[in-house]
């Protein structure tokens, strides 16, 4: 039976997969841009919503992504492993990233499924105490690489000098600062100097 987490979180992965998030993969699909909003995800009684097949095959059709592509992300086979990742907490002071694109304080371990992520060397970002609300929720688990090449319209990980960080769309980094989206749709965009910014990685995976 597939699961409904699944299926959303393979949705968003394919979302990710072409440099959109889950709002733009919806308007290139010729969708309303809320259809795959996590509001959407959850009827107002508890009730779980599903995908419709149309729009599942509008999505294929607007990314050139097959249905066994599809059908990879909600259920991996042989192009999905299971790796034990550094795991940190988003309430955690995550400071420095080395050489190898880890975190040094990250103790703890995590098996996370990562399909089709190839050679980049990734870590993972728990959500805790609504750090990063809303976009993600409590228990959410971000997979993030700080050594994947990060493109215009990238979901990234932004790491703020004082160990604190957020989560945005990038809309345009140059030398002297980074352009990032608001937290919410409408908000204004957030430009953040080089001098402030840690580090910064792309997200590459979600696991709710």
């Amino acid at each position: 039976m597939l699961s409904h987490e699944r299926i959303w979180s393979a949705i968003d992965h394919l979302a990710q997969r072409n440099n959109l998030t889950a709002s733009g993969l919806a308007k290139r699909a010729g969708l309303d841009a809320t259809s795959f909003n996590r509001s959407k995800r959850i009827s107002p009684d508890g009730r779980k919503r599903w995908p419709s097949t149309e729009s599942v095959a509008k999505i294929l059709a607007a990314t050139g992504a097959s249905l066994d592509d599809f059908l990879g992300l909600i259920e991996p086979r042989n192009g999905g492993t299971r790796v034990a990742v550094p795991l940190i907490g988003s309430e955690s002071a995550i400071g420095h990233i080395g050489a190898n694109g880890l975190p040094g304080n990250g103790g703890a371990t995590a098996e996370v499924e990562l399909p089709g992520l190839g050679p980049e060397r990734c870590f993972a970002i728990e959500v805790r105490d609504g750090a990063l609300s809303p976009l993600y929720r409590e228990g959410d688990v971000l997979v993030v690489s700080a050594t994947a090449a990060i493109r215009k319209g990238d979901r990234v990980v932004t790491c703020l000098g004082g160990g604190s960080i957020l989560v945005a769309e990038l809309k345009r980094r140059t030398a002297r600062a980074a352009e990032l989206s608001g937290p919410a749709p409408g908000d204004p965009d957030r430009v953040v100097p080089a001098s402030e910014i840690a580090w910064m990685a792309r997200v590459m995976w979600v696991r709710h």
